[in-house]
């Protein structure tokens, strides 16, 4: 059962999940929450925490956020068992973001529990469309494939889900980010863009058909030229064909501060871009940047989400007074 620490009545609604308690996770919460003023509710283990915190002397403000007091024995099933109660406090629209710690598939795996990933879990759980996009800074990039092999990725990718992802990035650009006319470039599979069909047809008979159908977007362009171009602030969002075509430019734009985003879920959520580094762990020597980041997204984008719910209500409020008006 989980034990509230000490959960005022004004809670926060961010939640924050530590993800697996063998890894770095809970140490780049606690050095995150340091300098933090906005009120979360961290998910997790607290005696671990308090016991990570005495031994890395951390300042942590204790009383400034609230603490959810979930123990359960194994690390990947203590992880899962975090994200569940996030995922019900969600489902009862006590939170308007998520942001996870860094868990081991391979841990999960093994207390038996099927998982590909956070984002296909959540997926799972509210039955959307979800799409990973990284951001770090101006850079952004969003994924048609995730885990999967190379060899499985041209299989994977198909008319209909690269103009589904590229709408995806399109809406998160205008809707989250405030971006009114965005500027959307596709990556290529092939070498050169395919060389006219010479290194392979995806070009032209999947990706150009799908760049037609959704305004603003240019490609398939070569992925060296475009990576370029859209470090250099011509694009706003880059949509990448599978895995690493992204990771690597964000890796090498910007790691440290990189953002996990997924899009598509009816509440914001987020997440840093490194995994659990258990060599790292209890060490003091984890950087919570890119968890500082994490966090610190989700409340911008949490923030315009409420605000452009308030503008829709009070569209729809003056609306209806002014149609009132005339009865």
């Amino acid at each position: 059962m989980a034990e509230r620490h000490p959960e005022r009545s004004e809670g926060s609604r961010l939640l924050v999940t530590l993800g697996d308690p063998a890894g770095i996770g809970p140490e780049v919460v606690l050095k995150s929450l340091s300098s933090l003023r906005r009120r979360v509710t961290v998910i997790g283990d607290l005696s671990l925490l308090k016991t990570l915190a005495r031994r890395l002397r951390l300042k942590v403000p204790w009383d400034r956020h609230d603490w959810v007091d979930l123990r359960h024995a194994g690390s990947g099933r203590a992880a899962y068992a975090y994200l569940e109660e996030a995922v019900r406090r969600l489902r009862r629209g006590q939170a308007d973001a998520l942001i996870t710690g860094p868990v081991s598939k391979e841990a999960i795996a093994r207390a038996g529990i099927r998982w590909r990933g956070h984002t296909e879990y959540l997926a799972g759980a509210f039955r959307c469309r979800t799409t990973m996009m990284f951001v770090t800074g101006r850079f952004r990039v969003s994924l048609v494939t995730t885990h999967w092999s190379i060899r499985e990725v041209p299989r994977r990718i198909n008319q209909k889900e690269v103009t589904r992802v590229l709408e995806a990035t399109r809406r998160a650009l205008v809707s989250d980010f405030g971006i009114r006319h965005p500027r959307i470039g596709l990556a290529a599979l092939n070498p050169h863009g395919g060389e006219g069909g010479m290194f392979g047809g995806e070009e032209k008979k999947i990706l150009l058909p799908a760049v037609r159908r959704v305004p603003g977007v240019t490609g398939p362009l070569p992925v060296d030229s475009l990576i370029q171009a859209a470090a250099q602030g011509e694009y706003d969002a880059v949509v990448a064909l599978y895995h690493d075509q992204a990771l690597i430019p964000v890796k090498l734009i910007g790691w440290e501060r990189a953002v996990n985003v997924t899009l598509g879920l009816p509440f914001v959520r987020t997440s840093p871009v490194h995994g659990t580094a258990f060599d790292l762990a209890g060490k003091g020597r984890a950087d919570p940047s890119s968890m500082r980041a994490a966090i610190d997204l989700a409340i911008q984008l949490s923030k315009r989400r409420i605000g452009e719910t308030a503008r829709e209500y009070g569209m729809k409020n003056a609306t209806m007074q002014l149609l009132n008006s005339f009865v």
